[in-house]
């Protein structure tokens, strides 16, 4: 089944040309003091990885090729409490990724991993919170530019690509629009 969700990143990394794209998993929301709704996944976010977990965040490379996913850490402790988290490893393996890392990682990583790209592409406007912290991403690769690093010159929004491909069922969506 999660074959389907690699081959639309590799359809997405191939629309894309060049560049690097991130898109963040939906947030939890609350719902009084310590409750939380039920979770419910981005639906674009679910649509390229299969993946159901709240904090997590997808990137696409696609000078690359490669896939990444960042995600919680599998906690024994808090799955009593809060349900089961694959962590990167078994999310790597599950889903197909070509890397997984760490959610606490997200900071220190991600601005290498924009440095030297040409264009960035995420969901502009959708979520100002997002659009600060990738901000603060593009902040600390200018603050490296006498350390060689380059900032991306162009930015796209991904969901122009994502809703366009999410037009045209796979095979895939069909069996599922079928069974429903």
């Amino acid at each position: 089944m999660y074959q389907s969700h690699a081959e639309r990143r590799r359809r997405v990394m191939a629309q894309m040309q060049d560049g690097i794209a991130v898109l963040a998993a939906a947030t939890e929301k609350v719902r009084n003091a310590d409750n939380i709704y039920p979770y419910r996944p981005d639906s674009h976010f679910f649509y390229l990885t299969g993946f159901i977990e709240p904090q997590a965040l997808v990137v696409l490379d696609a000078d690359r090729g490669r896939s990444i996913l960042f995600c919680q850490d599998k906690d024994p402790e808090h799955e009593i409490w809060h349900g089961f988290r694959y962590g990167p490893a078994a999310a790597k393996e599950t889903f197909g990724f070509d890397e997984g890392y760490s959610i606490t990682e997200l900071d220190s990583r991600l601005p290498e991993l924009i440095a030297n790209q040409k264009k960035l592409w995420w969901d502009i406007g959708r979520d100002t919170a997002f659009d600060q912290r990738v901000t603060g991403w593009l902040n600390t690769v200018h603050q490296r530019v006498r350390q060689g690093d380059e900032p991306p010159m162009a930015f796209g929004d991904l969901l122009f690509v994502l809703d366009e491909m999410r037009l045209f069922k796979d095979a895939t969506e069909i069996d599922i629009l079928r069974r429903a």
